[in-house]
């Protein structure tokens, strides 16, 4: 068996181009499943870790109520609009509540959105039990308005420190330089990194949004805009884009939301019921993938077949002098068999490197343009099928190499032509 095992690896060696092309090939298909099936794991374990602080429920405008989640929890696109203030003071003053997080999404500085709130935004917390969400590292919060608290990654891209001012500019992304507010902001605290999206934000009080919209339409007003266009637009500025809710408990939770299913301002949604949703479309786009890991694996396999096939033909006169020379059937069978595994074992390993590679690497690229964590890790519970695959792929490609050599002719094959 260790002569085998020897000669097997000896033949591969003599015949680098023939192993690794087949190597490869193998790889690339334990590769893509890898890098599949690792992102779409880190993709959920990153949007469950990034809403775990945020409450039961989101109160925010009628529409898509995923939309709602993806944009208040997740900080993904627009707001779908906004509702009143009183829908928060209503709330906040609710015995059925034990916190109400009032958020006004408005405007930008260097593409962080910056969002109005107050002081029980830093009262947020995993669980009852557990420390805040959002703790300052340098600095404090803000106590007046046009203060603001950065986000730990907002801090590091936009290269400012407590003490520096800035200026936002319109709108929630990032826009032209030039179109900015008059109203000079000051950043007055940092907080620690949270592993959420909101890493990636600036925080300031919500009466600073209104205020600085509202002072533009005064001005706009005095050079003759009508009032009743002012009035519509202040209203609209004046407004939350989602209030983010910690009922007493769950009968509480299942009551406010139905006050609001059938409010015609405003409605309330479980984060975890629409993020569930969410999870549904990426189980989707890696059932897809998974057929396409599966064909690349067919892939593999026709191509080691190949190899060794190719391989074994070319050479029945050495394996008819192995023969010769005391070697039994079995041994040959055993030398191409070793070989074919040793192809697809070999595969799976440097698979297994391009894979989480991979995933790392397109993991980290998504994190810094989303702001979502997206943690990669070993996935464990598959790695008695990564490895069932490849040496099934191996046994089967090498059953009719190894069978054919094992039907060598020794005497045909050494004969003199």
């Amino acid at each position: 068996m260790t002569y085998d095992l020897a000669l097997a690896w000896r033949n591969l060696r003599a015949h680098p181009v023939q192993s690794l092309i087949p190597m490869i090939v193998m790889a690339l298909a334990i590769g893509l499943s890898i890098t599949v099936l690792a992102l779409s794991d880190g993709a959920k374990r990153g949007i469950v870790q990034a809403s775990d602080p945020f409450g039961v429920l989101v109160v925010g405008p009628k529409g898509d109520g995923q939309q709602l989640v993806l944009n208040t929890i997740l900080l993904q696109g627009a707001p779908l609009g906004t509702i009143p203030p009183e829908i928060y003071d209503n709330l906040a003053a609710d015995p059925r509540v034990s916190l109400a997080v009032p958020l006004a999404k408005g405007d930008n500085i260097g593409g962080a959105p910056i969002i109005g709130t107050n002081a029980n935004f830093f009262e947020l917390r995993t669980s009852v039990n557990a420390p805040p969400a959002f703790q300052i590292g340098d600095g404090a919060v803000f106590t007046d308005d046009f203060q603001v608290v950065l986000g730990s990654r907002a801090a590091q891209d936009l290269g400012l420190h407590t003490g520096d001012s800035f200026r936002a500019a319109h709108g929630v992304g990032a826009g032209l330089e030039e179109d900015v507010h008059e109203q000079i902001f000051t950043v007055v605290g940092i907080l620690k990194p949270g592993g959420t999206a909101y890493d990636g934000a600036a925080y300031t009080t919500a009466e600073s949004v209104w205020h600085v919209h509202e002072h533009e339409e005064g001005e706009e007003h005095a050079e003759g805009e009508e009032g009743e266009h002012e009035e519509g637009e202040e209203h609209e500025e004046t407004g939350l884009t989602a209030i983010l809710v910690q009922p007493v408990g769950f009968a509480e939770a299942n009551q406010i939301w139905q006050d609001f299913y059938t409010d015609t301002t405003a409605q309330a949604v479980f984060p975890g019921q629409e993020l569930g949703g969410l999870f549904d479309l990426l189980n989707q786009g890696v059932q897809i993938l998974t057929v396409v890991g599966y064909l690349v694996l067919g892939i593999a396999a026709l191509t080691v077949f190949l190899s060794m096939y190719n391989s074994t033909i070319s050479r029945e006169r050495d394996i008819a002098i192995m023969r010769s020379v005391g070697g039994s059937r079995v041994n040959v069978f055993r030398v191409v068999l070793f070989e074919t595994l040793a192809l697809t074992i070999f595969g799976a390993l440097l698979g297994r490197l391009l894979g989480y590679g991979m995933a790392a690497i397109i993991g980290t690229v998504i994190t810094q343009r989303s702001a979502i964590p997206l943690p990669i890790a070993y996935l464990v519970n598959l790695e008695p099928l990564l490895w069932l695959l490849p040496i099934g792929v191996g046994v089967l490609a090498g059953l009719i190499p190894a069978g054919l050599a094992y039907r060598v002719d020794v005497v045909e094959k050494l004969s003199p032509t």
